[in-house]
C-alpha cells in the first residue's frame, strides 16, 4: 500500500476515495450522507481531507476516510462548495466545481431560451 502522503484523493458523485497513484488500487472509499450532487471538491491539510458537496462540508480522516465532522452550512443553499485554506494543498477541484456550476447555468439558460444546449 502507498504511504498516506502519496495517495491520490478523488471526489465524484457523492463519494470520496483514496487511490494508490502508481497502481490505481482503491485504498478507501466514503459515501457522503445527506447530500445530492455530482460536484465534489477536495482539499487536503495535515491528516484531514476536507470535502465540499451540495452545500455541505465534511472532514475525513486522511488515512481511513472516516467522517470526523460535518457542517450543513445552514441557510447557504445547496450549490457546489468552493474551499480555500491557507497552507492547504489544492488541486483543480475548485476550478472544476466552478466550471461545472457555470456549465449548468448556461445549460439551464439555453433551455429556457430555446437554445440547443450544445457543449461549450
Amino acid at each position: 500500500m502507498a504511504r498516506m502522503s502519496k495517495l491520490l484523493y478523488i471526489g465524484t458523485n457523492q463519494h470520496v476515495a483514496a487511490l494508490d497513484p502508481r497502481t490505481g488500487e482503491e485504498i478507501w472509499r466514503t459515501k457522503l450522507p445527506h447530500s445530492t450532487g455530482a460536484i465534489v471538491t477536495v482539499l487536503i491539510k495535515g491528516r484531514c481531507v476536507y470535502v465540499g458537496l451540495a452545500g455541505h462540508v465534511y472532514c475525513l480522516d486522511k488515512g481511513t476516510g472516516d467522517i470526523l465532522w460535518k457542517n450543513g452550512l445552514p441557510k447557504m443553499g445547496y450549490s457546489p462548495v468552493i474551499m480555500v485554506m491557507e497552507g492547504a494543498q489544492g488541486g483543480e477541484a475548485e476550478t472544476a466545481a466552478a466550471a461545472g456550476a457555470a456549465q449548468q447555468r448556461r445549460a439551464a439558460s439555453a433551455g429556457a431560451t430555446g437554445g440547443s444546449g450544445a457543449c461549450v
